[in-house]
């Protein structure tokens, strides 16, 4: 029990202590370390957290980032136009801080309501050209299907570019300088304008297109959005992009082919939820390639550099792999039932992948994964230099010495094999 009344005694001696050391360690922290937090917060909060210290009473309207953000605000202000008005109110406070010498703004991010009163249009632009004028490198837009105003795409100070749920009109090829990522994700925009936007980023090193929105249907081949679908969008009109992301997208293997073949720098490439049934990528620069896509069936790759694979694919899919044995594979297989015949496309499947050491392997449940020992007697272990297995099931474990007695024949040389079930 004594020790027990000195824990609570300290505890009421700190409680009761006075918090000048908390005051201290908030002033005595540095600006850039000060700026950093303040970088991942809505500006409302750190309005309001500007009276937690006397340092930070003004430190709001000099720190580079500026982040508004509808959806975070308070009850009081989420209305649209007090939100209007409280973003107008902040950006004239930093107009006139901006007149101190050493201040910038490094970094622009308003994540907007999906519609906003007539008028608020011009009040946005006015927000824009302010941010423009003081050499913004980064400009982060979200929703209100805002349409981008056109000296923005002239904007010569910036290297991020992130829209999303907007509307994006280049009758022009635009003047990017600058820019080396540029994200465009649910954007209502006409492939002359896409393309046009593109042509003007010489040094761009990572792209991201995401679910996109056309103004009208155009009858061409190459590259297929949904119902609409337009040719000659050239992506690799500089060479430089390393990184290129498409999701809730459609392209051919021809299209994709021709883009590769023209980017010696590429090393990331992503695929999620875009649709076909084949796909074939040859180059030695790729590194990372995640690839989720619906019906795959086919999926040559000769990519001797590749240290990373995510697949999602069926037991009866065609898959090569040409890659050294460093490669790390996340593979997905869809199948949730199987028979005889699906035991040897999953083996025939994992034997394209024999180089591997290292695997997570991911299936709808464990049955998909017991292969009959019918099978294994007429089939060679299929992954025979597997060093490290991670399994992950989607159900219950219910037959483990079976699913354990399956794995260490498909890989008889493994060392470690973690499985989870959800």
């Amino acid at each position: 029990m004594a020790a027990k009344r000195v824990k609570i005694d300290y505890d009421e001696e700190v409680k009761s202590r006075p918090n000048t050391m908390a005051e201290d360690r908030i002033s005595l922290l540095p600006d850039r370390l000060i700026y950093h937090i303040f970088s991942f917060l809505p500006t409302i909060y750190i309005v309001q957290m500007s009276v937690i210290s006397q340092r930070w009473r003004y430190i709001w309207l000099s720190t580079p980032f500026i982040y508004f953000d509808f959806h975070t605000s308070s009850d009081r202000v989420r209305k649209r136009v007090m939100f209007l008005n409280f973003l107008t109110n902040s950006l004239r406070c930093r107009k006139q801080y901006m007149r101190v010498p050493k201040t910038s703004i490094t970094s622009f991010k308003c994540e907007m309501s999906s519609s906003f009163p007539s008028g608020a249009t011009r009040r946005i632009d006015d927000w824009l050209s302010f941010v423009v004028r003081m050499k913004v490198k980064e400009l982060h837009l979200y929703g209100g299907g805002y349409c981008l105003p056109q000296f923005v795409l002239s904007a010569s100070s910036l290297t991020v570019l992130k829209l999303r749920n907007m509307k994006l009109e280049t009758p022009s090829p635009s003047h990017f300088p600058s820019l080396k990522v540029l994200s465009l994700s649910d954007v209502e925009v006409y492939s002359q304008s896409l393309q046009n936007l593109v042509s003007g980023c010489p040094i761009i090193e990572d792209l991201h297109l995401e679910k996109y929105n056309f103004g009208a249907p155009i009858s061409f081949e190459g590259f297929f959005l949904g119902s609409y679908t337009f040719r000659g969008l050239d992506l690799a009109v500089s060479g430089t992009l390393k990184n290129i992301s498409f999701s809730r997208v459609e392209i051919t293997d021809q299209w994709l082919d021709r883009l590769i073949s023209r980017l010696p720098l590429l090393e990331r490439l992503t695929f999620w939820r875009c649709r076909w049934k084949s796909i074939s990528i040859r180059t030695h620069s790729l590194k990372y390639l995640f690839c989720d896509v619906f019906n795959m069936r086919e999926a040559d790759l000769r990519t001797p550099n590749l240290v990373f694979l995510h697949l999602t694919c069926f037991a009866e899919s065609n898959i090569s792999v040409e890659a050294f044995q460093q490669l790390e594979t996340n593979l997905y297989v869809r199948d949730s039932s199987m028979n005889k015949t699906s035991y040897y496309d999953l083996v025939r499947l994992l034997s394209n992948l024999k180089c591997l050491k290292k695997m997570t392997l991911t299936t709808e449940c464990e049955s998909a994964l017991i292969i009959q020992k019918g099978v294994r007697n007429m089939s060679l272990p299929p992954l025979p230099n597997l060093k490290h297995l991670t399994l992950k099931i989607h159900g219950r474990l219910t037959r483990n010495l079976k699913l354990e007695e399956s794995l260490l024949w498909c890989a008889p040389s493994v060392e470690a094999i973690e499985i989870y079930a959800s």
